[in-house]
């Protein structure tokens, strides 16, 4: 959903293009996936604010029949419900946003709000010491919806500057995925890159990823973002199996910026057998800026067809 690029109003950094090594020289088989292609919705959010039933329609005509949703898009999660089944797609996870979030982010993304304004907003309602509330209504969206996966889309520099922050982090993932588990769901934590840069000796990720309950707390790796720090998704994957459950694909220009899946440098097809083998089961589209965001869901779906 809500992207660190936007947030921080900046284009994705320059240096990227290391990424192509480790990647390319993998002895991984190319395998397909063999998962539906779902598409994260943030990447039409400005479509479907314009039309809402005709952006989802034209979505599942392209071919899409998974989709993740950003909360409820502020509507009404029955009348959401009522038009994907209209349309023949289903939901298996959602970004959480709760109570009028989802309002305030629409407006930013339409430049009516300010950076800091939305940031301030965010994270005093995202705020990881009242995650409980956050949790218990998105459990209640997602029993409308369909929903199998609640997912918490963002960690912020503020919650990474010390360990006794990051120790009170994980445990509000943990209480997270203790909600989500009672309840028959399961709860995600998706990165971006900022948590990969080591901080007084320790990388936040990392302690992210032994410091939560591997049986409650799962992970969405963003295949650009984890890429986009330097760091190697195929060494994330292997050390991790069963962890990843879901993934977003977007691929990245050399320069580090936003690319088309399948135009840029990312190697998606052994990306795809090892997320295959991870145990990822719901791989996403998602853009999180595009001039034309219809086109970049057709072409990057286009290609994905041939590979998965």
């Amino acid at each position: 959903m809500m992207r660190r690029d936007f947030l921080q109003a900046s284009a994705a950094a320059a240096g990227f293009a290391a990424l192509g090594g480790s990647i390319l020289g993998s002895n991984l088989v190319r395998a397909a996936a063999h998962r539906p292609i779902g598409l994260q919705l943030f990447t039409v959010m400005a479509n479907l604010e314009q039309d809402f039933e005709g952006t989802l329609k034209t979505v599942a005509q392209i071919g899409y029949r998974e989709v993740e949703t950003i909360g409820a898009f502020g509507r009404d999660p029955q009348q959401v419900r009522d038009l994907l089944d209209k349309y023949g797609l289903v939901t298996p996870s959602q970004h959480l946003v709760p109570g009028n979030l989802y309002a305030l982010f629409n407006q930013f993304v339409q430049h009516k709000v300010s950076g800091p304004e939305i940031q301030k907003q965010w994270q005093e309602t995202m705020a990881i010491e009242r995650i409980k509330p956050v949790i218990e209504e998105g459990i209640e969206r997602a029993r409308i919806l369909g929903q199998k996966y609640l997912c918490l889309q963002i960690i912020w520099p503020e919650q990474m500057a010390t360990r006794e922050l990051m120790d009170k982090f994980c445990k509000g993932l943990n209480t997270a995925g203790e909600l989500c588990a009672k309840a028959g769901l399961v709860f995600n934590f998706h990165n971006h890159s900022d948590e990969f840069k080591p901080i007084n000796g320790y990388v936040p990720y990392d302690l992210i990823v032994k410091n939560t309950d591997p049986k409650t707390v799962k992970l969405e790796m963003d295949m650009y973002w984890i890429s986009h720090a330097g760091q190697d998704p195929l060494k994330y994957l292997a050390d991790n199996p069963g962890r990843y459950k879901q993934c977003h694909l977007k691929d990245s220009t050399a320069s580090g910026d936003f690319e088309t899946v399948g135009k840029g440098t990312l190697n998606f097809p052994v990306l795809l057998a090892a997320a295959r083998k991870a145990g990822i089961e719901h791989y996403y589209v998602e853009f999180d800026r595009s001039t034309d965001p219809m086109k970049v869901t057709r072409d990057s779906f286009d290609y994905l067809k041939t590979v998965m």
